[in-house]
């Protein structure tokens, strides 16, 4: 089963608590948040494209196009006919917590560039205690910036520890 990025780290213990044998658990680890999609492609949309002769525009943006506020702030990006969220959620400093919990799967979610060099530095992840060095590695290589939010019980596009209960 996969938990939906939505639902933080209580709600997944009290899950896997109730878990049947057999069953693989998966937490989307790391990626941009899928928010809605559309029946036209925003991209063809806003170069005044026919839905029907797109011209496969969306090409010209493999990564999206990124969204800001009136305040410049980061918000979305339009990637064809989905909306997503602008950070990249990531959930590299709760692996010792998912670990814990019985996770079997963490999904990476590809971006255009150093996909790569993302998974090498999950899978390292996996295997110490030291995240720091890793996680300064990894936010080096997002196109926007991290989240976590909603994994640790906060706004989806906050980014930090659990809150305290």
């Amino acid at each position: 089963w996969v938990l939906p990025v939505e639902l933080g780290l209580e709600t997944l213990q009290d899950l896997q608590a109730q878990r049947p044998a057999g069953v693989e658990t998966e937490v989307f680890a790391l990626g941009r948040l899928p928010l809605a999609y559309s029946a036209r492609c925003y991209t063809a949309r806003s170069l005044n494209l026919p839905k029907d002769d797109c011209q496969f525009k969306c090409i010209d943006y493999p990564d999206g196009r990124l969204l800001k506020t009136r305040e410049k702030q980061d918000f979305l990006v339009l990637n064809g006919i989905q909306t997503q969220s602008a950070l990249t959620h990531q959930v590299l400093d709760q692996i010792p917590e998912l670990k814990g919990l019985g996770v079997d799967i963490l999904r990476i979610s590809p971006q255009f560039n150093d996909t790569i060099k993302i998974i090498d530095i999950f899978h390292k992840a996996l295997f110490t205690n030291d995240l720091t060095s890793l996680h300064d590695n990894l936010t080096e290589l997002l196109p926007v910036g991290p989240c976590n939010g909603y994994l640790v019980e906060r706004a989806g596009m906050d980014h930090g520890p659990q809150q305290a209960a």
